[in-house]
């Protein structure tokens, strides 16, 4: 096998990694294909960025309980983990309102400035044309 980017079939890869996982037991349930050949939409970066201040802006919500150990002591992990989270909640809330309240602040000075780039790309725009066409009428006087 050449490790060069076009010697290497990434859907035959994934294939293989996921046929030696299942053959040792480690694979959980199959994955659907993702589509390597086409082309992804183009995300706008501050509408992303935006919506991802937004999700994450409130730090007293809590995330998904997980583990990576697998058997009786995972799940003893999330019990124990599910048992501090429930008793202590509150706690947890007190301790993390300042950075909600922070977070939030963020998230509104981000969006404001946003709409400022937006609007400001559209001004840059405008000069551009109008300097352009200013540029092409005055040439065509000079002729």
């Amino acid at each position: 096998m050449k490790l060069l980017g076009r010697d290497i079939s990434a859907s035959e890869l994934l294939e293989q990694i996921e046929r030696r996982l299942r053959a040792r037991g480690l694979s959980a349930e199959p994955v659907p294909p993702s589509p390597i050949d086409g082309v992804e939409p183009r995300v706008d970066p501050l509408s992303f960025n935006l919506a991802a201040l937004e999700e994450h802006a409130d730090s007293t919500r809590p995330l998904a309980l997980h583990t990576h150990r697998g058997g009786l002591a995972g799940r003893a992990l999330v019990l124990a983990k599910w048992a501090f989270r429930t008793t202590c909640q509150v706690f947890i809330n007190e301790a993390l309102a300042r950075q909600r309240l922070f977070n939030s602040h963020v998230r509104d000075s981000y969006a404001q400035l946003s709409a400022e780039v937006l609007k400001l790309r559209k001004e840059v725009e405008a000069i551009r044309e109008s300097s352009a066409t200013k540029k092409h009428s005055g040439r065509r006087r000079s002729s």
